[in-house]
């Protein structure tokens, strides 16, 4: 991968600024990233200042804040902040909009949870576990036709059969 900064050098850094939705990734050679680092934590008498140090980060984060703040989607005009507000996208360009914080909100509205599994209505569960079971007999079905085991064939496609009779399902999809 390339530096983001120059496009010239192998990017052997990986600078990560902020947390959740107001979280920044760089991928920098080792040059851009020490320039980066001495121009924003740079002192005049070469000391170490702790408020000089917390007032640079604390103008970073504030301009994170604004530039946040500024990026709107252009169909709709909602902004990350309103997205996040009312938990809901305005319309299907936001998530190429804000493409970098879309992982962040659905982790966040899930509960942390990054797949999403769905539930099943108990009174569903047999007809959903026959076929199921009837798609894997169909499988194995074709994988016995093509290995020209005929007759274990047989026995399956009567095992679908029956199947089928019980769950009420005729073969068609």
């Amino acid at each position: 991968m390339k530096c983001e900064s120059c496009n010239v050098r192998e990017a052997t850094i990986h600078i990560t600024k902020g947390s959740g939705l107001d979280k920044s990734e760089k991928f920098l050679c080792e040059q851009c990233a020490n320039a980066s680092f001495e121009s924003d934590f740079s002192y005049p008498d070469d000391s170490f200042n702790i408020h000089q140090l917390l007032k640079s980060l604390s103008q970073q984060q504030t301009t994170q804040q604004k530039e946040r703040k500024r990026k709107e989607c252009e169909t709709c005009g909602s902004t990350i902040d309103s997205i996040v507000k009312n938990g809901k996208f305005g319309c299907p360009d936001c998530y190429t909009t804000f493409d970098r914080q879309v992982p962040e909100i659905i982790t966040r509205v899930q509960a942390h949870q990054t797949e999403h599994i769905g539930k099943v209505p108990k009174k569903s569960r047999s007809q959903i576990k026959v076929k199921k079971q009837i798609e894997t007999l169909k499988q194995k079905l074709s994988e016995l036709i093509e290995s020209q085991e005929f007759e274990e064939a047989a026995v399956v496609r009567d095992e679908i059969r029956e199947l089928e009779k019980a769950g009420g399902m005729d073969g068609a999809k």
